[in-house]
């Protein structure tokens, strides 16, 4: 009797402690199924953002004006050409006296070039559209059109064939600024993905294809009087003129695509309102056509990026 006491016990207990583990097992599976203590980052569908920063030329591609006259713009521009320094002043020298750059070239009895420029370009401004099609947080395709207004830089020298002020050395060189205009387009297409850094923010990074295209707007040299602060512009990239007289400036000459490859990598900052914000950094392979000059090189970009949320009007709404 005692035995068969002590076995019921036994099963009583057991059934006890396994309808307890049962209601704790239940308490703890009703609170991690409770879908309200979890947020769940969605982020599929088409965005569109706005591309602003800094760029920075691969300086080579910068020698196209350098006024060595060694540098052609093809057929696909019959009617435009680019001088050397040395051949543009005399022509205009020769041809219009009543130039001021003519006035300046006068006053020096024997001048002729004494060197050429190194060029470089101007860290520039840039401006873009960037459309991203996601699938989910880590997954997207992205195209990005930005355009770059860019300066090519450099110093060339002219001997004058005079003495030198004060004694110093045996000639007198002068040095004169030289400079080129373009506008450039960069389009990207691209593959995006993300890496978790912390709530509301990620590493963002892209890989893909580039294509770019150049317009050619100005090439010029800039001569000073010796007295005076006036500044002269020869342009170096005029019209073709087949008889003689005034040469007038040509520009806006597009040139060929080229293609590349790109890479970049930054930060997204999301907002609670919607949208998102991007701090990126980008280094791209370009081949770039300028004339017939084909450079292939390395430029860089930093720029923020604002992807406007799919309800830009409650974003706005929520944040005035």
């Amino acid at each position: 009797m005692m035995r068969q006491a002590t076995i019921g016990m036994r099963q009583a207990v057991l059934a006890l402690m396994t309808l307890g583990w049962a209601v704790t097992a239940q308490a703890q599976m009703t609170v991690y199924s409770d879908e309200e203590d979890y947020t769940y980052e969605s982020r599929e569908g088409l965005e569109f953002g706005l591309n602003i920063g800094v760029y920075r030329g691969y300086p080579l591609a910068a020698y196209f004006y350098d006024g060595s006259g060694l540098n052609e713009l093809g057929l696909t521009n019959v009617n435009a050409q680019v001088w050397s320094i040395d051949d543009r002043l005399r022509q205009l020298q020769s041809q219009q006296q009543s130039h001021p750059v003519s006035g300046i070239l006068n006053e020096f009895p024997n001048w002729q070039l004494e060197s050429l420029p190194l060029m470089q370009y101007r860290p520039a401004m840039f401006f873009g559209l960037k459309t991203a099609k996601f699938w989910n947080p880590e997954t997207a395709l992205v195209l990005h059109v930005d355009a770059i207004q860019m300066t090519a830089e450099g110093a060339w020298t002219l001997s004058t064939g005079l003495l030198p002020d004060q004694g110093q050395g045996s000639l007198d060189i002068r040095t004169y600024p030289i400079l080129g205009k373009e506008q450039r387009l960069n389009v990207a297409l691209g593959y995006r993905t993300s890496v978790y850094l912390a709530e509301g923010a990620s590493w963002g990074l892209e890989l893909g294809g580039m294509a770019n295209a150049v317009s050619i707007e100005e090439n010029y040299v800039v001569l000073t009087p010796t007295v005076g602060n006036s500044r002269y512009e020869v342009d170096l990239l005029t019209s073709v003129n087949v008889g003689s007289g005034q040469l007038t400036a040509a520009n806006n000459l597009l040139t060929q695509w080229g293609m590349g490859f790109y890479g970049s990598a930054g930060i997204d900052l999301d907002f609670e309102e919607g949208g998102h914000i991007e701090l990126n950094a980008r280094v791209s392979r370009d081949n770039l056509m300028l004339g017939l000059n084909e450079t292939r090189g390395w430029n860089i970009a930093v720029f923020l990026t604002w992807m406007m949320p799919s309800e830009f009007g409650n974003f706005a709404r929520a944040s005035f």
